[in-house]
């Protein structure tokens, strides 16, 4: 799963009885230590709800979250761009880990992506040997910037999601969906587009600046939008 830094969407898998934040580097707090599941997720379900639902813990953090937001840019750490400038020690070919893989990738045939160089698939999950449900994709644009397709079949592994109405503030393809720009404090900035479908859990994620001047006219939020909603 991608690591965020904004508590938009719970992820639940059963399998590992755990409760994640997609946003968070690290088990979230939401995890019920009884062993049963937050009252409001549905295995193989997709739920909005308000953060009024959440428990006052969770309700905080993502109050937080918003406020760190009316600035423009939400707030990352600086070691989140080790991942970005160590990818390649990661990337896997293919057909190496097919027959390992239980998600199946979301065709780009008909998206930009194909015109973009694809360099590598990374398993991402739920384990580190396989087999994995969870991967992600890297392309670079024409221009040189790195793009990452990540995409979890949670239903494969028995979960769910329920994304904070709060939080979201476009839409691809009609589903609720987070876009957010991050900064860190040495000025390195980051752009993520997250969204669930009723099978998969996907992430787009840009190292680059959407908002910028320079990306104004080309690579906007428009165009990330677009790029989602072509996606099968």
């Amino acid at each position: 799963m991608s690591k965020l830094s904004l508590i938009a969407f719970v992820l639940l898998a059963l399998n590992m009885n755990t409760i994640f934040a997609a946003e968070n580097d690290s088990v979230s707090p939401l995890y019920n230590a009884q062993g049963g599941p937050m009252p409001q997720m549905e295995v193989g379900k997709v739920k909005n709800i308000s953060k009024r639902k959440l428990s006052s813990g969770v309700r905080q953090l993502v109050d937080e979250d918003m406020n760190k937001m009316r600035g423009g840019y939400a707030e990352i750490s600086d070691e989140a761009f080790i991942y970005r400038d160590t990818y390649r020690d990661r990337l896997r070919n293919e057909d190496e880990i097919k027959p390992n893989l239980r998600i199946t990738l979301a065709d780009i045939k008909n998206t930009e992506l194909k015109e973009y160089a694809y360099e590598g698939i990374i398993p991402d999950g739920p384990t580190v040997a396989g087999p994995w449900t969870s991967v992600i994709r890297v392309f670079k644009r024409q221009d040189g910037v790195l793009l990452m397709l990540s995409e979890w079949d949670y239903v494969a592994d028995g979960g769910g999601i329920v994304t904070v109405s709060e939080l979201m503030n476009v839409k691809v393809k009609g589903a609720p969906a987070m876009l957010s720009i991050k900064k860190s404090p040495s000025g390195n900035v980051m752009t993520e587009l997250a969204w669930a479908t009723k099978k998969k859990y996907f992430t787009i994620t840009v190292w680059d600046d959407i908002g910028s001047q320079q990306n104004a006219k080309k690579y906007d939020e428009a165009w990330l939008l677009n790029l989602a909603k072509t996606l099968p």
